[in-house]
């Protein structure tokens, strides 16, 4: 059986002519990889630049807000309120009796 399959007329080709098929075959893959390479680089520019315009933008309409707007709500309750609402948390939690360890040390504004 494996004498059937060598047997087959087989065209043999020169050193010559395999070494250019060699050299053609190089050359495609390196092309070939070149413009992967080339392709996945301009998207990477491309998602740059359109992060870069997504923040210009984001500043532009952040700027262009009333001041009105910019305000934060934090601002309206009072000193009184926020007091009142921190007694009472620990009201609750008092109550239940749990074990949470969390305590709240200091409010801060990000």
């Amino acid at each position: 059986m494996l004498t059937s399959l060598l047997a087959k007329d087989v065209q043999w080709i020169s050193i010559l002519d395999a070494l250019i098929y060699a050299v053609i075959g190089f050359a495609v893959t390196f092309v070939g990889i070149f413009l992967l390479i080339f392709f996945v680089w301009l998207l990477g520019k491309g998602a740059k630049q359109a992060s870069v315009l997504r923040e210009r933008k984001k500043e532009k309409t952040v700027k262009e807000l009333p001041a009105a707007e910019t305000q934060e709500p934090a601002e309206e309750i009072g000193e009184e309120v926020r007091v009142a609402i921190i007694a009472a948390i620990a009201a609750y939690y008092a109550g239940e009796q749990s074990s949470c360890e969390f305590k709240v040390k200091r409010i801060k504004r990000i």
